[in-house]
């Protein structure tokens, strides 16, 4: 066996180990063994278990990367190119189930290490995701996509939904298959992020003239500070004429000071709707805050969690998964509710949309607590964002969830 065979039968047997009985459980003998070479042979490609775990998941990484740029081949557009990538994300699910939960179980594994972070390996990975990113740019450039959106975090969104339909089927075994649920993903995405009817837009604009001056303005004091700011750069970051933050505020500090008046306004009604409302909606929103703090006040619990337990395949068949589907039973209940009002779509599928809530709320803590640096103002304001994301998702009407 020649030195490159070696290192792919290795390659392969660390795979399909991993996969089975996951890193904490797998010996290097056992790696050795059915690679059929001996133990000491291993340490001369790789320095150590968790070191071919990482080079392990790039094999697949690099041939899932190349196999969807050989699909993006003739498909122009940023919305159809989206539409193939989660419809090849959904394929390798259904049609190759050995491979994609080999990828998968590996991917888990590795996401919740920060050593992989910092790992040659993690290239591809960043390399796969990158293009995602692309396809959202595109997007935005070409005004198929919100101007506004955070694209990190809508892909963050986005690749955490898919996660959620891959341990929806591979490992919980709630689905035999995903690809059917390709048109209700793909509805709840564009929702999210797709730019509205030309009359829906320019009816928003008149009415969201003044919030754009607000938040340019907000924008530029909180970088340069009030003295050393002019209306004239207020204006050019909203996209607007100087002459059109006059039509809302006598002078720069009256600009300055509707800031917090509007904001105390709002949170005002928000407090006020929060405790006496029956709108699905504002109860939606309530139950996504809820469950941001549950976890963020138990830092250790919430660690344990996204380490140990979120990523764990085995957790998906033990007695502590129905425990989650049971806590979030009163997502379906709010749904319901809402599509009983006519608020939300009625054609929303409850458990589709609960992957996207779950595994949403799951990639963003990832990069928030075990590899990202993000400040907790950072981590506040990406998650406002993101709840108005999935709110947008599902309502009848996108626009209104940018009023609340």
């Amino acid at each position: 066996m020649s030195r490159n065979q070696k290192k792919e039968a290795i390659i392969k047997a660390a795979q399909e180990i991993f996969s089975e009985k996951g890193v904490r459980d797998t010996t290097i003998t056992e790696i050795a063994k059915r690679a059929g070479i001996v133990d000491s042979n291993i340490y001369h490609y790789f320095k150590n278990k968790e070191d071919l775990l990482f080079w392990a998941l790039d094999e697949q990484l690099k041939w899932s990367s190349d196999e969807l740029a050989f699909q993006f081949k003739g498909i122009l557009g940023p919305v159809s190119k989206l539409g193939k990538m989660i419809w090849f994300h959904l394929h390798l699910n259904d049609f190759d189930k050995g491979n994609a939960r080999i990828r998968k179980n590996l991917l888990l594994e590795c996401r919740s290490r920060k050593e992989f972070y910092k790992h040659e390996c993690s290239k591809t990975l960043q390399k796969h995701t990158r293009m995602l990113v692309d396809i959202l740019r595109q997007g935005i450039e070409e005004n198929y996509f919100h101007n506004d959106i955070n694209i990190f975090l809508v892909r963050d969104i986005i690749f955490g939904f898919l996660d959620e339909e891959s341990l929806t089927c591979l490992s919980a075994e709630e689905i035999s298959e995903t690809l059917p649920d390709f048109d209700a993903i793909m509805d709840l995405i564009l929702t999210m992020i797709e730019v509205q009817s030309e009359n829906e837009t320019q009816s928003m604009e008149k009415i969201g003239r003044a919030a754009m001056v607000q938040e340019a303005a907000k924008a530029v004091f909180a970088e340069k500070g009030f003295d050393k700011s002019t209306t004239l750069e207020i204006a050019n970051r909203a996209g607007v004429a100087e002459g059109t933050i006059y039509e809302y505020s006598k002078n720069k500090q009256d600009l300055l000071f509707s800031i917090p008046r509007e904001k105390f306004q709002s949170y005002r009604h928000q407090m006020e709707e929060a405790y006496r409302s029956t709108d699905p909606l504002i109860q939606l929103r309530q139950m996504m805050w809820s469950h941001f703090c549950i976890f963020l006040s138990d830092r250790r619990f919430l660690l344990v969690y996204l380490n140990d337990v979120k990523l764990n395949k085995q957790f998906y068949t033990s007695g502590s998964y129905p425990q989650l589907l049971q806590y979030l039973d009163i997502l379906y209940e709010i749904l319901d509710r809402g599509k009983q009002k006519g608020v939300f779509k009625q054609t929303l599928n409850n458990r589709i949309y609960r992957n996207l809530f779950v595994g949403a709320f799951t990639h963003m803590a990832i990069r928030w607590f075990i590899h990202g640096n993000l400040s907790p103002l950072a981590v506040m304001e990406e998650f406002t964002q993101s709840c108005d994301l999935l709110c947008r998702a599902i309502l009848v009407k996108p626009g209104q969830s940018d009023t609340l």
